[in-house]
């Protein structure tokens, strides 16, 4: 990518991490906000179940004790005295009553004149309370009490007490519901009877949104009863308010850094680039190489050659950053060609000294594209009086994607007598059409086929059809990273000839690669005579 273009991808990039985190900030405050609400909600709604529950309690609690020791005359003072001492002793209970079915006999409140019919009443519950909501005593008329009773006693009480939760000020409203008539038995500020009609009773706690309003029900253990709180949505505004001005301020600061990281990298890479033109300039490349091994005797045949970048400051420059910055501007051809004026300059005496050596060299898409590189290859292996054998090619399946120019490349280069291997294999999407395309001396197993080996993955099996199928077409094989004996002794035992990896060797200079090689011919020299099979390395 030119610099313009990068300028521009990076001040998109840079605009877009900028607005992200603020987009981000205000979704995560609306989001928090309304769970904030709810969250609310439920909690008021299940303080409403808890006091209900007490309240419940209580009144069977009172009424039990009345039952334990009934009085023999209805509504005598000795009865009425009882019942008033049991009303002060619990805090829900304002009054305690005689019932005679659905006539109120008498209370603890006041004196009555006559008995009071209450009507139908709501219930049984699953404990035998009957409820009557609502109800006015005479003399207290301007009051609604909520009369609940059981057998022969009641408890007169305010139904607003498990309501009784919030200031007066509070926008929360909050209500108990009777769920399987759908009834409201209490509430405080603004209920709709549509949401009562909503909640299905299924014992399941539901949250909803109507009308500008948050609306929560949540059941109560016997589902018989319900508490539902609800809140005006522009609560939430509030809410939404109040974190925003938390959240929005680290959302600009993490955008800033973000844009800020953006464009450091973009002048990073514009940076990087000037710096490798100039790296190719300044001879800052140099090459490392790993050993090849014969895993048939142990002896080192070769190595491949590994482009390094160390800068002026003596950084060393990853391959996985240069190369693909390379190839986006046009440099990638440049390297190749550095890097085989470095392993002809290095390794000239080396391979004249052991015509049975090689070092292989990577070629690009864009090396595959003219023939530039063999001719340079053929040029430089003739002026250091190396056989062409000593050089090996190794080509990855991107770089076959333009067959017309890259097949006319790989047969000159095999005509002149260079060797080709095709590296990654199995790594694309078109791996079998290559290998029937192109004449090809070498396959080179990927690493993370040879991962497999020794374990349960499915995928090992892939990569011992990969060996099988090379063997069929007559192509010798190197595995690529290997890393334990195991994965060596099963290369081995299937027929693969040839290895690289840790195992052996990490990469290293050239005249490590010189002291590694005696070491590895004096270790296998009672197989130093024997010849390769056909197509082996220079017949070693």
């Amino acid at each position: 990518m030119n610099k313009p273009g990068i300028v521009l991808l990076a001040s998109t990039v840079g605009l877009l991490a900028l607005l992200a985190p603020l987009s981000l900030s205000l979704y995560l405050a609306q989001s928090q906000g309304r769970e904030a609400v709810m969250s609310s909600l439920h909690e008021v709604a299940n303080d409403v179940l808890e006091r209900a529950r007490i309240e419940r309690g209580q009144i069977n609690d009172a009424i039990s004790q009345l039952d334990q020791q009934p009085s023999p005359v209805t509504c005598s003072s000795q009865q009425l005295d009882r019942m008033r001492s049991l009303a002060l002793s619990y805090r829900y209970i304002v009054g305690m009553a005689a019932m005679a079915g659905s006539t109120l006999l008498c209370n603890t409140l006041l004196t009555q004149a006559e008995p009071l019919v209450l009507g139908p009443f709501s219930g049984p519950d699953p404990s035998g309370l009957r409820f009557w909501n609502k109800v006015q005593l005479p003399g207290l008329a301007d009051k609604d009490f909520a009369v609940v009773a059981r057998g022969d006693y009641a408890a007169i009480i305010h139904p607003d007490f498990a309501l009784d939760l919030l200031n007066q000020q509070s926008s929360m409203s909050v209500a108990f519901l009777q769920t399987r008539l759908h009834r409201i038995i209490g509430q405080r500020g603004v209920v709709k009877p549509q949401w009562v009609e909503r909640y299905s009773g299924n014992g399941q706690a539901l949250e909803f949104e109507d009308e500008g309003y948050f609306v929560v029900i949540v059941p109560a253990s016997n589902s018989e009863t319900a508490a539902l709180a609800a809140q005006s949505t522009s609560a939430m505004s509030e809410r939404m308010r109040h974190l925003a001005l938390v959240i929005t301020p680290i959302g600009l600061v993490l955008g800033l850094a973000l844009a800020a990281l953006v464009l450091y990298l973009a002048r990073r890479r514009l940076s990087l680039e000037g710096e490798l033109q100039a790296a190719l300039e300044r001879d800052e490349f140099f090459i490392e190489y790993q050993p090849i091994i014969d895993l048939r005797s142990g002896r080192c045949v070769g190595a491949e050659a590994l482009a390094r970048w160390r800068n002026q400051n003596g950084k060393l420059i990853s391959p996985s950053v240069f190369i693909p910055m390379a190839e986006a501007n046009g440099l990638i051809q440049r390297i190749t060609a550095r890097v085989m004026e470095i392993v002809v300059r290095d390794a000239a005496q080396l391979l004249r000294d052991d015509e049975r050596l090689h070092i292989a060299i990577n070629l690009s898409t864009e090396d595959l594209k003219t023939q530039d590189a063999e001719q340079r290859l053929r040029r430089l292996s003739a002026e250091a009086g190396m056989g062409p054998r000593s050089l090996m090619v190794e080509i990855t399946e991107r770089g076959l994607i333009d067959p017309d120019k890259s097949r006319a490349v790989l047969l000159a280069v095999r005509a002149s007598g260079f060797q080709v291997a095709i590296d990654d294999f199995g790594t694309g999407h078109s791996s079998l059409s290559y290998l029937a395309t192109y004449d090809l001396d070498f396959l080179k197993i990927d690493k993370m086929f040879i991962d497999t080996l020794g374990t349960d993955a499915p995928t090992r099996l892939v990569t011992l059809h990969i060996i099988e199928l090379a063997r069929s077409l007559g192509l010798q094989m190197i595995a690529e990273g290997v890393e334990n004996q195991t994965q060596c002794d099963i290369l081995r035992q299937h027929g693969v000839q040839y290895a690289q990896g840790w195992l052996f060797a990490r990469p290293m200079s050239i005249e490590q690669l010189s002291a590694f090689i005696d070491q590895h011919t004096a270790a296998a020299r009672h197989d130093s005579e024997q010849a390769q099979p056909a197509g082996g390395f220079n017949g070693g």
